[in-house]
């Protein structure tokens, strides 16, 4: 029984745990950090001025677009200024509420295999919201 106890009473050195946290945590931060440089690359690039990183500006892409539409070709055209001319006067209330009055009669030139010719009206209408958003 004596050698028992003298077992249970022995008391053992410290063991040496090795300590691995300070890589952990420098991992940790290393990884979070290039989550936030890929993530300010992104955000700059998809903000860069025409030319670098992105695409033209749609504005200019939408005075190209509206100043060669052929008033001949009744289809094209409506369908032509119907897509471009919103990001030409976006943010000008009076021309899209013009816009919005022109729509009901270019109904007419839409969704038809044959369209009739556009009334001269309705072209001055369409030259006028053009000039308005190029000007």
């Amino acid at each position: 029984m004596n050698d028992v106890l003298r077992q249970l009473k022995d008391i053992k050195p410290p063991v040496e745990v090795p300590d691995h946290s300070l890589w952990l945590f420098l991992a940790v931060l290393t990884a979070l950090l290039a989550v936030v440089v890929v993530v300010a690359l992104r955000f700059r690039r998809r903000g860069a001025p025409p030319g670098r990183g992105r695409g033209p500006d749609p504005k200019d892409l939408a005075k190209a677009k509206l100043s060669a539409i052929d008033f001949g070709d009744a289809k094209d055209a409506v369908y032509t200024f119907d897509e471009y001319l919103p990001t030409l006067i976006a943010g000008d209330d009076e021309a899209m509420a013009d816009f919005e009055a022109l729509q009901p009669e270019l109904e007419r030139y839409k969704y038809r295999k044959r369209v009739p010719p556009l009334d001269e009206e309705v072209v001055e209408r369409m030259r006028r919201l053009i000039r308005k958003g190029t000007g």
